[in-house]
């Protein structure tokens, strides 16, 4: 049976970035979960220092990457988001071939901040889809997109674990980068800009750009901002406390990676079932009672987990988060294609994936600094942060009926 390209460019597009983000995210995700292992292997010595390192890392590509997305997103306005996502899943390629022959924190650490001055893929990815998606199809397309992301996510840590057990962290870099060389391929092949001349001449003008100020004009961007920023923190301040948390839980050091590796793709598993349930409720119900319900789910089980005393215990909550507080991310991206002009979705889109690499970045780095409080402090900070949320939510998200938004 032969294999057939859609006919529609829009779908053949979809079919691009979709395969482009499995390889991409998977590949993240082969090495990023296991890092405080690596830098433990690179010299560093304590748990504080080697959480406190790991943070710092994870943290740095991802920052610089949410400040300049915007940035980015409007170059893509003017000469197009193709060569944008081509130059981050190209710069991403080599940063991953590189990882695997450092001999210290700091040439990581300098991969790092080169990584998130060219890459980006994850603040450009969703803009390009929605650059060429017809309105009709931009709900699924969107739930699509994240449910390929979270279980590539979810797939890579057990993939990954296995790697770094069987063949070294390093040469699962290697493996990574191939990933990411064949994405650019995929991309360069397949997808193709379809840009009337007339909206080219705009943009090239300078016209039909937003501004921040712009965006935040648009109804609940406030909000829509602060979750992505708030619950991409809650999920990324795992990675570098969940290896360590399972050490003083009475797991072996010889089973860590296998077994952090467990409980992070399990976690994001859960999200991708939640994710992909969110996709088809927001066609009969208001995104605002579904917001509500996955905030208030995400405060009620981050609390636990910072109060268990077994690794199973923790692998349990951790699903059970992904099921009840998964898919925000969903309902987000689907309000801002029903109350941003479609005209200006692209480049607000990046402001909105540019908060949840922001909250990506920062939330390592607080969560490494929690650990000289206590290894279990996150969990109960991350809480916190969903009853904030669910509180923001409540107060300024409209109640209007789904026809309206």
């Amino acid at each position: 049976m032969r294999f057939a390209l859609p006919k529609e460019q829009w779908r053949r597009n979809r079919l691009a970035i979709n395969i482009a983000a499995a390889l991409v995210f998977s590949g993240f995700t082969f090495v990023m979960p296991f890092l405080p292992l690596y830098v433990r292997e690179l010299g560093v010595e304590g748990q504080a220092g080697i959480a406190t390192w790991s943070g710092l890392l994870l943290t740095t590509s991802p920052l610089l990457a949410g400040l300049l997305g915007p940035f980015w997103g409007r170059l893509g306005d003017r000469y197009g988001m193709k060569i944008m996502v081509e130059r981050a899943t190209l710069a991403m390629a080599l940063h991953w071939g590189l990882f695997g022959f450092a001999r210290s924190t700091y040439q990581l650490l300098a991969l790092r901040i080169m990584l998130g001055m060219l890459g980006g893929f994850g603040s450009l990815s969703m803009p390009l889809l929605v650059s060429t998606t017809p309105r009709e199809h931009m709900s699924r397309s969107i739930g699509g997109l994240q449910t390929v992301q979270m279980v590539s996510a979810a797939v890579g840590p057990i993939i990954g674990g296995l790697l770094a057990d069987w063949i070294g962290i390093r040469e699962t870099c290697l493996i990574s980068s191939a990933s990411g060389f064949t994405a650019l391929a995929l991309i360069s092949i397949l997808y193709r800009e379809e840009v009337p001349a007339a909206a080219a001449a705009e943009s090239r003008a300078g016209r039909g750009r937003m501004t921040f100020r712009q965006a935040a004009a648009c109804p609940a961007f406030g909000t829509m901002v602060s979750v992505m920023f708030l619950v991409s923190f809650a999920e990324r301040s795992f990675s570098p406390v969940v290896p360590l948390y399972i050490l003083t839980l009475g797991t072996s050091l010889s089973s860590a990676a296998r077994t952090a590796g467990m409980i992070i793709s399990m976690g994001l598993l859960s999200e991708a079932v939640s994710a992909t349930l969110m996709g088809n409720r927001l066609r009969k119900s208001l995104p605002r009672v579904l917001l509500l319900w996955r905030l208030a789910g995400g405060a009620l089980v981050c609390f636990p987990m910072g109060l268990v005393w077994t690794t199973p215990q923790l692998l349990v909550l951790r699903i059970v988060l992904g099921l009840l507080a998964g898919g925000c991310m969903v309902v987000v991206y689907t309000l801002g294609s029903r109350v941003i002009p479609a005209e200006t979705r692209a480049t607000s889109f990046s402001f909105l994936a540019s908060a949840a690499l922001l909250g990506g970045a920062t939330g390592p780095i607080l969560a490494g600094a929690l650990t000289h409080l206590s290894i279990r402090a996150i969990f109960f900070f991350n809480s916190l942060l969903f009853l904030f949320l669910w509180l923001m939510a409540f107060r300024t998200v409209p109640r209007r009926s789904t026809s309206e938004l």
